[in-house]
């Protein structure tokens, strides 16, 4: 079967391994160059097994003046860029899988399946109803994916429970737990020497984007606080910050004004094939997402990761977190650095209980999140739509 992958913003690493190894699933993705795409391609989303085809904005290609004008608006009045036609070079596939309802992808990929008759696949993340639909092409742009697509791909209760609010079929949705390569994300060496990390040191993990919805702000008020309790020792606590994008500016100054340089190390963007020996860098990982009137954490695939290496995972109660991390997992309420020092303190002094957490966070990742069964499911779906 030829798979047309269209994967807008999630072209990256962790989302596509599994796409690689798909049993009788012949797949090309297609790809617009966008400044998140840069940032994948930092962390390796370059080396791909399958081929790859360009998609361009409207401020990339066709008339000169006609882009210009584009990128005029774009700048001067915050115009969100939109892909340009591509659906007759989807003609030749037996399948397309797209993301999203409310994407221009998802749009093209609708047109093809109209005018060719092409099965579609909608893999969906979100997971708050009627989002994106804040104009009335959006908004009809979501009710033809609605109408059009054969199948709903979801990782996550909440995204189904979302579907349906919206009015989706249940019996069109299907839920697919996402997969992690178990074997490479696994316990093992870590470099903390890399980082100046102490091997005494307890340290905390973050990564992801410096948004202020992933919620590193109250990560660090929660290191300011656990710093300011008599009963942690105040040297060997240290917090390991994976990420780049915008918000450096935002969370250095708050590192300055609670007086954590000496406690916090920026590691930039890892590349992704490095990312096991960083969570063996790490004694706990947290994931403090936050909720906003427009996303809430879709999934985290950053969670599983540790989780697969064997870290405690401390978490908040933000979309799909609870039900990713399973049944046991530590969790908080969000945008409450108290509540955050509260889950976290007791991990600093019971060795026992990390490891026992840690041990259960490898098993759920084991039965839950392979990466083998996690293509194997897809492979099945796609193949039984064509």
């Amino acid at each position: 079967m030829r798979l047309a992958l269209l994967k807008g913003n999630r072209f990256n690493p962790w989302h596509l391994t599994a796409f690689a190894q798909m049993d009788g699933v012949d797949v090309t993705a297609f790809r617009a160059e966008s400044e998140i795409q840069q940032y994948f391609q930092e962390r390796g989303a370059d080396k791909l097994p399958f081929p790859v085809e360009p998609i361009y904005f409207d401020y990339q290609a066709g008339p000169w003046l006609k882009r210009k004008v584009n990128q005029f608006t774009m700048n001067r009045l915050h115009r969100s860029p939109r892909i340009l036609p591509f659906h007759e070079r989807l003609k030749d596939f037996d399948c397309i899988l797209s993301w999203e309802l409310f994407t221009d992808w998802s749009a093209e990929a609708v047109k093809a399946k109209e005018r060719y008759g092409i099965p579609l696949a909608i893999m969906v993340w979100d997971n708050i109803p009627f989002n994106n639909e804040d104009t009335p092409e959006r908004k009809a742009i979501k009710q033809r994916v609605r109408d059009a697509a054969d199948v709903f791909i979801v990782h996550s209760d909440v995204s189904r429970d979302m579907l349906l609010e919206e009015g989706v079929d249940d019996a069109r949705i299907q839920k697919v737990w996402p997969g992690v390569d178990v074997e490479r994300f696994s316990a093992g060496d870590g470099v903390r020497e890399k980082y100046c990390l102490a091997k005494d040191d307890f340290v905390l993990l973050f990564v992801g984007w410096l948004l202020p919805r992933k919620g590193i702000d109250y990560l660090l008020e929660a290191m300011r606080l656990l710093l300011n309790d008599d009963d942690i020792p105040t040297d060997k606590l240290q917090l390991l910050i994976v990420g780049s994008g915008p918000g450096r500016d935002r969370v250095n100054a708050i590192v300055d004004v609670l007086a954590l340089q000496n406690h916090c190390t920026f590691a930039g963007s890892v590349p992704y094939e490095a990312m096991p020996a960083v969570y063996n860098s790490a004694d706990c990982f947290v994931l403090p997402s936050i909720d906003t009137p427009t996303w809430k954490e879709q999934f985290g695939m950053s969670l599983i990761e540790a989780m697969a290496c064997g870290l405690p995972c401390v978490g908040t109660q933000s979309g799909a977190i609870p039900e990713i991390a399973g049944p046991g997992a530590m969790l908080c309420p969000p945008e409450d650095g108290e509540a955050l020092a509260a889950a976290l303190k007791p991990l600093l002094h019971d060795a026992a209980h990390c490891v026992k957490a840690g041990l259960h966070n490898r098993h759920v990742a084991e039965e839950r999140y392979a990466l083998k069964d996690h293509g194997a499911a897809m492979s099945t779906l796609l193949l039984s739509l064509s």
